[in-house]
């Protein structure tokens, strides 16, 4: 194998590998979602239990300050889904026309025997700036879905503790 073939496989490798990390963290963001949809129905729950004319006294306010708490949360993680989309970088290997152009400007400027070797380092070279980009990307959207996760299970702990809180409100 020449040293321009190693060159063309391993970027175009790596490149894959980034593309297959992408799609696996696309298909894992279902869980982050299902959970914020959890959270609002929880935030529902306990909007519809909540006595809001006893405001004044600490156990309502409490459990008001952990539903705001909950929902400042749960904002939080939404930002970050939409964020794990959004940050996706789309680059693709050059298309076809351009690589016609490339092979015919090649031969024009170098020959025939300089075809294939300079196609294989434009598409290494292509390959390595997807795989940069992909790279960059995925870390970037893996981290987002890290954290809108663990913001809708922060705004499920503030509904729970206002769920804990109200059988003191209807006692008090």
């Amino acid at each position: 194998m020449s040293p321009n073939e190693l060159r063309f496989e391993h970027f175009r490798e790596i490149y894959l590998s980034e593309r297959t990390r992408r799609e696996a963290i696309r298909g894992s963001i279902g869980t982050p979602v299902a959970a914020i949809s959890f959270s609002v129905f929880s935030l529902g729950n306990l909007a519809a239990r909540f006595d809001a004319t006893r405001l004044e006294e600490p156990v309502s306010l409490f459990i008001a300050a952990a539903a705001c708490a909950g929902v400042l949360a749960m904002l939080g993680a939404v930002y970050h889904v939409v964020m794990v989309e959004w940050l996706f970088i789309h680059h693709e290997p050059p298309p076809l026309p351009r690589l016609v152009e490339a092979e015919n400007a090649i031969r024009t400027e170098r020959g025939e025997e300089a075809v294939v070797p300079g196609l294989m380092d434009m598409m290494a070279a292509s390959y390595a700036i997807a795989f940069e980009q992909y790279l960059w990307g995925n870390t970037m959207s893996a981290r987002s879905r890290t954290r809108a996760l663990r913001l809708v299970l922060l705004s499920l702990v503030f509904f729970a503790l206002g769920f804990l809180a109200l059988p003191f409100q209807k006692m008090g």
